[in-house]
């Protein structure tokens, strides 16, 4: 049979495509991925090798809405006749959209796709008609039918493994692999599609898998493959679920029960209000070295606004919990939103710089972004204040002083902030150096030294970008003339840099003298 070939974002480990791959390896089929980043030339140019019966789109964000739909118009003109499917949150939600978008296609696959997908490729081969098939849409004389869904798997591990591309370094030599404990999210966010999805999926909010099952995946992981560092890509891991804690503690155990104990480490995403001294305590000496956690907002007026139904009160308790333990964090934190005034952007800076001070984590923070199918865009839409178009949503704040406040904060630390080079990221490189010495090299006097220097270059850092943020907020809502804020925010911009370059200069520093005392 011909090969399969998917088209999908690729800078991380993409478990779902992976899952897919798996699904047809397991039947006998060939499958390929190819990064949607590749130039158009180069995935023409794949697909007219291999001659694939089916070419998948995995359109999982939204933002790339524009590159799929010029590629899909590019391979049709550079003679690519085969089958054109797609897949993902985008597309399950939004088929006649995304029909609209991309023409080319010829079926989308909604919701979850293992099944269907490998339905879908098998019924070239026994010259079936596809369009019976559950968990589809497909565009026939003008009209766009969804199909009947199919119940999804409950029984996760019924899965086989993932495919995965061979395991890549994380810090220190050490690899890495992403894998998943569960699928889903109970809670329903204002900004978020998640909930959304899986309710329209039919089915369970959420999914767990056997902790005995993860563990035995992390074993095979590291016995094969030499893994020693788990980073989990579920939405929230089952840090609490109906019986409390007793997943987590299953999972450690498991950990115990296998000998993976002190030869491997962990990062997992959770609320929190998760958080509590007994469990992480347990689940730091099983391995668990970074948490990523979801802060969002300062305050339980904006907490409240984005349904997070936790308080600003637990939220630092739960942050207070990791820092005693000495456990790191990332976080998410939505500094500027659709109801955003300069005293909400005051309160929530002094919570971040609080937060960040105490933790010696970077501060940083986003613009809430009107994905498709969430609350947030419903009501900028209803209210005439939703701009844009599929992709590309966007909004005007209450006030042009906002608006113009905002650009400057773009223009000013864009880098510094979302930058893949930036002082944020670099950062967070660094720290995560540190995190695989501590767990799996012998502290000395240069690691301690550069941990010295990184801390003070980071305090430094967030101590600039707070009182620059501060003194912009203040600008803005004082009032100015055009002519008098281009000047000052050049002046800013000009600081700024120098300080990020300085800075960044630092850190990477850091990093290359961890790495050279690595290979010692």
């Amino acid at each position: 049979m011909k090969p399969v070939l998917l088209v999908a974002f690729g800078e991380e480990e993409n478990l779902g495509v992976g899952y897919l791959m798996s699904m047809l390896a397991g039947a006998g089929i060939t499958c390929r991925m190819i990064d949607i980043r590749y130039d158009n030339e180069e995935i023409l140019a794949a697909i007219k090798r291999v001659s694939p019966v089916v070419v998948g789109f995995s359109v999982i964000f939204e933002t790339c809405l524009g590159e799929f739909t010029e590629l899909a118009r590019y391979l049709r003109e550079g003679g690519v006749d085969c089958h054109f499917t797609a897949g993902g949150h985008y597309a399950s939600l939004y088929p006649e959209e995304l029909f609209g978008f991309i023409p080319e296609l010829d079926s989308i696959v909604r919701f979850e796709g293992e099944y269907t997908f490998l339905e879908l490729v098998n019924c070239f081969t026994t010259d079936s008609d596809w369009r019976k098939l559950r968990n589809l849409a497909y565009r026939e004389n003008g009209r766009v039918f969804r199909t009947p869904l199919r119940d999804p798997e409950k029984d996760l591990d019924s899965f086989p493994y993932p495919y995965r591309r061979p395991l890549r370094e994380y810090a220190l030599g050490k690899r890495y692999s992403t894998i998943i404990s569960g699928r889903g999210c109970t809670y329903n966010c204002s900004f978020c599609n998640t909930g959304e999805y899986y309710r329209q999926a039919g089915g369970p909010l959420k999914r767990i898998r056997r902790p005995e099952a993860v563990v035995e995946e992390m074993l095979h992981l590291y016995s094969d493959g030499g893994c020693r560092i788990f980073l989990f890509q579920d939405d929230d891991n089952p840090v609490k679920t109906a019986g409390g804690n007793f997943w987590m503690k299953s999972f450690c155990s498991e950990i115990e029960r296998t000998g993976l104990l002190n030869r491997i480490i962990w990062k997992m995403n959770c609320r929190p209000d998760e958080i509590e001294p007994e469990t992480f305590s347990m689940m730091k000496r099983h391995g668990l070295f970074m948490v990523f956690i979801g802060l969002e907002d300062g305050t339980n007026e904006g907490l409240n606004r984005y349904n997070k139904k936790m308080t600003v009160e637990s939220a630092r308790y739960g942050v207070e919990v990791l820092r005693k333990l000495e456990i790191g964090f990332d976080y998410g934190y939505i500094l500027f939103q659709p109801e955003s005034t300069f005293s909400s952007l005051r309160e929530n800076l002094r919570f971040l710089e609080g937060i960040c001070s105490d933790s010696n984590v970077p501060i940083t923070f986003l613009k809430l972004m009107p994905y498709f199918g969430t609350r947030v865009e419903r009501e900028l839409r209803k209210a005439g204040r939703l701009l844009g178009r599929p992709g590309k949503f966007d909004y005007n704040f209450r006030t042009l002083a906002l608006n113009a406040c905002w650009e400057a904060v773009s223009d000013c630390f864009a880098e510094w902030l979302w930058g893949r080079e930036g002082a944020v990221n670099l950062a967070k490189w660094v720290r995560n150096y540190l995190a695989v010495w501590d767990h799996f090299g012998k502290l000395n006097e240069i690691v301690e030294r550069q941990k010295s220097v990184y801390l003070e270059t980071l305090a430094q850092g967030n101590l600039f970008l707070a009182e620059t943020l501060s003194g912009l907020f203040d600008f803005y809502e004082s009032g100015w003339s055009p002519s008098e804020g281009q000047e000052r925010i050049d002046k800013i911009a000009l600081e700024s840099a120098k300080r990020h370059n300085e800075i960044c200069g630092v850190f990477r520093e850091n990093l290359r003298v961890l790495q050279e005392e690595s290979w010692r």
